[in-house]
């Protein structure tokens, strides 16, 4: 669980967080020039990831006071300011690869409508820095493949819930037992899994064997408004690194981000399908054997 130092907690809570908005880097334009399909792509990502976190910052984090915006090439000022440290918020390591159309009705506007996939694991990252110094508080990690809406609003949740837990005085320990004791609520919700990750994969008996609570197997579209709308009706299913080349399944509950189940291969190669990667009877048997603990 790692331990973000009390008075770095303490430093995001008392004063605005800073939301880091991406530039379009030189290196990568002179890259793509002779490209243009590509250089369309990283462009609408680098706009279209502005606009994301321009409207979910501000309505999602409430660890700190207030929230503010600026840009990746501000920062180096901004290290150098002397006095009480400031706290920023940035994604990190994305390599972009391609941009994908969603099928399915529009989420809450066309913004929702697209994701992209990514060659390496990239993490959204709280960090202070002031005084000459930059260091990190905590992070969450996303995995290669589908960027969806909803891992950013999964992110900005669970950050809060981290930082939150180490300003309480909670431990590793505790936080983990917590995450046991959320277990018994994936039986009060409808497991949403993405058609995509089924496909192939599992029949309707298939599921009822393994996984005996209510779900629903959705287009990706229908996760993405759960999720949006933190409908408390619903939990989904995304991959989430824990380890150098290992990834979890884990189950989310689409109200507030909290974990609810995990399932822990020894490797899971990601596909580039659907949120969860493919699903098999093991990971239901592990959602289940999470939802039955008592």
């Amino acid at each position: 669980m790692g331990y973000g130092k009390p008075k770095d907690v303490a430093a995001v809570k008392s004063q605005p967080l800073i939301v880091v908005l991406k530039d379009e880097e030189p290196s990568q334009l002179k890259k793509l020039a002779k490209k243009p399909d590509e250089l369309a792509d990283y462009k609408a990502y680098i706009a279209d990831y502005n606009v994301k976190m321009q409207e979910l910052a501000p309505k999602l984090w409430h660890f700190s006071p207030s929230v503010e915006f600026r840009h990746a090439t501000d920062l180096p000022a901004l290290r150098k300011v002397k006095g009480p440290q400031r706290s920023v918020l940035q994604h990190l390591d994305f390599v972009l690869s391609q941009r994908h159309s969603m099928s399915g009705p529009s989420v809450a506007g066309a913004m929702n409508n697209y994701y992209y996939t990514s060659e390496q694991i990239s993490a959204v990252v709280v960090e202070v820095l002031g005084n000459g110094d930059q260091h990190q508080v905590w992070r969450v990690q996303i995995a290669p493949g589908p960027i969806y809406t909803s891992d950013l609003i999964f992110t900005i949740k669970t950050l809060q819930q981290y930082l939150q837990g180490r300003a309480d005085g909670r431990s590793g320990s505790d936080m983990r037992a917590e995450l046991v004791k959320n277990g018994p609520k994936l039986r009060t919700k409808t497991l949403l899994f993405d058609e995509e990750d089924i496909k192939g994969q599992l029949t309707a008996a298939d599921i009822k064997q393994a996984y005996p609570f209510p779900y629903q197997v959705v287009p990706r579209a229908t996760i993405e408004a759960a999720v949006a709308d933190a409908d408390t009706r619903y939990a989904c299913v995304r991959l989430l690194p824990v380890a150098a080349g290992i990834t979890a399944q884990v189950v989310i509950d689409a109200a507030d981000g909290a974990l609810l189940g995990m399932s822990l291969p020894n490797r899971v190669r990601v596909m580039g399908i659907g949120g969860g990667s493919a699903i098999g009877k093991g990971n239901l048997k592990d959602f289940a054997q999470a939802a039955s603990v008592r």
